[in-house]
């Protein structure tokens, strides 16, 4: 499906069922992702087909979410409308989690090094 029948199939639905609904369906997906990755490790494994429909399923919630936020304009404190969209907030703070992320991991990859060579 191509991406702006994807925006259009998310906004319909959005609409025909409401945000109540939907906010919903996403936590009781995200909770059966939950589930099926607690079957997948009980088998010594995380790469299952129920692992995968469980994440095909919130991928999808996930982008109807970020179809709707890219329909609100992004506002400050004091309520004054500012360039961007709602979604661009979601990013920002990605981008924050991915730097720190990157630098977590960098700490630890050194001090796993110093480790292996005190070891010698």
């Amino acid at each position: 499906m191509e991406q702006h029948e994807r925006e259009q199939l998310y906004n319909t639905a959005w609409k025909h069922w409401g945000s109540d609904s939907q906010a919903d369906q996403l936590i009781e997906e995200m909770s059966e992702l939950i589930h099926a990755l607690i079957a997948a490790r009980r088998n010594n494994t995380f790469y299952t087909y129920a692992v995968s429909e469980e994440i095909a399923d919130v991928t999808i919630c996930l982008e109807q979410f970020e179809v709707r936020m890219r329909g609100f304009p992004t506002v400050d404190k004091s309520g004054v409308k500012v360039t961007g969209c709602l979604y661009d907030q979601v990013e920002q703070i990605k981008e924050g989690k991915l730097l720190r992320l990157k630098e977590r991991l960098m700490r630890s990859m050194i001090e796993k090094h110093e480790g292996i060579k005190g070891l010698e």
